[in-house]
């Protein structure tokens, strides 16, 4: 599929949704332009925004996890606004709720892995227990999953990619409209832009 062809599905997409761009967008860049993160990167990055949620959530385990995460080899993977936040003593309100909207970003990473079937539009918020059900345990070896990691397919990728860029968008025309685009949540959708971006390496670093 070329990326004009991948640009004119994700209009139907949104038509179908009862979503019209005013603004005609280009086509993000085709698969060979674009350098994609590998299976072992992204399920890295997981891991990081999974115990970052973990440490958020229970504060006493601030200093285990930083060590299971050196043990691991991913406290250098992640980005040095995460390694601020896990050294943080107390988090404000508005550091956990930035933590929290990341199961959004994991959500998208582990089905990008392949390890969620389908990806729903952007309407509700993930479970993180759904989330935690395909990590592996507490503590336990982080090898496996980040070694026998794959992605799907990239097309696949791309197309959601490209929705998510046009739905952002829309979002974007919506709002200073002064309007809402009912059945979608703004921002579940921007969480999956932030990480496709990464994944499809429209941005080099994660740094959110």
């Amino acid at each position: 599929m070329t990326a004009t062809e991948r640009k004119l599905n994700s209009e139907k997409k949104l038509a179908s949704l009862g979503i019209v761009l005013i603004d005609d967008l280009p086509p993000i860049e085709n698969e060979h332009d674009l350098n994609f993160k590998s299976a072992q990167q992204i399920a890295k990055r997981i891991l990081i925004l999974a115990y970052l949620n973990t440490v958020a959530s229970d504060s006493s385990l601030q200093q285990e996890v930083m060590m299971f995460l050196i043990r691991e080899k991913l406290w250098d993977e992640a980005s040095p606004k995460e390694q601020e936040l896990f050294h943080k003593p107390t988090l404000s309100e508005d550091e956990m709720a930035e933590i929290q909207w990341r199961t959004e970003s994991i959500w998208l990473m582990l089905w990008a892995l392949d390890k969620v079937a389908t990806l729903e539009v952007a309407a509700k918020e993930v479970d993180p227990e759904a989330i935690f059900m395909v990590l592996p345990g507490f503590f336990e070896s982080t090898n496996d999953f980040i070694y026998t990691a794959q992605t799907r397919v990239r097309a696949e990728i791309l197309d959601e990619a490209d929705f998510t860029f046009r739905l952002n968008w829309a979002l974007r025309e919506a709002s200073n409209r002064d309007q809402k685009i009912n059945d979608i949540n703004e921002l579940v959708a921007y969480e999956r832009y932030l990480s496709l971006n990464w994944i499809i390496g429209l941005t080099d670093q994660w740094e959110y």
